[in-house]
């Protein structure tokens, strides 16, 4: 991006980036999760499904304010972690956004509870884009 356009896109420290205006679903993620979540969100809102994408770019603190302004949007939230389900960072989005008051319908997506392995072998257990569509598209039928 060349200089001149930072301005336009420059985003807080400790701030969440968002990317996207659909009405539908907020799909939560950081990381590599967002190239996939962004992908997803691409081919959801091909088919009249609503995307949008927050990039949490902060883990701790996360930024609260931002995610129940996305959250709150939309009012269905998928979150994408790429860390395992048990102790990952969701648990974490999920009590925020329960703390905060909000009500509506949230799922998560993760990678499975196993050690990290190397190689093809992590296409097995690692989160994957066909993952976030299937847990987004189950959640925007729920």
């Amino acid at each position: 991006m060349p200089p001149a356009r930072w301005a336009e896109t420059h985003v807080p420290v400790g701030r969440a980036r968002a990317y996207g205006d659909g009405r539908d679903l907020t799909i939560v993620t950081y990381g590599n999760g967002l190239r996939m979540s962004l992908r997803a969100a691409v081919k959801l809102t091909a088919e009249d499904m609503g995307c949008r994408v927050l990039d949490l770019r902060w883990l701790s603190p996360l930024p609260v304010d931002d995610l129940m302004r996305a959250a709150e949007l939309t009012g269905r939230v998928l979150i994408a972690d790429e860390t395992r389900h048990s102790g990952g960072v969701s648990e974490s989005v999920i009590a925020a956004l329960v703390d905060n008051g909000f009500r509506g319908p949230i799922a998560r997506v993760t990678s499975q509870d196993s050690f990290v392995p190397l190689g093809p072998a992590a296409d097995t257990v690692l989160l994957s884009e066909s993952d976030i569509e299937r847990a987004a598209r189950k959640l925007l039928r729920a």
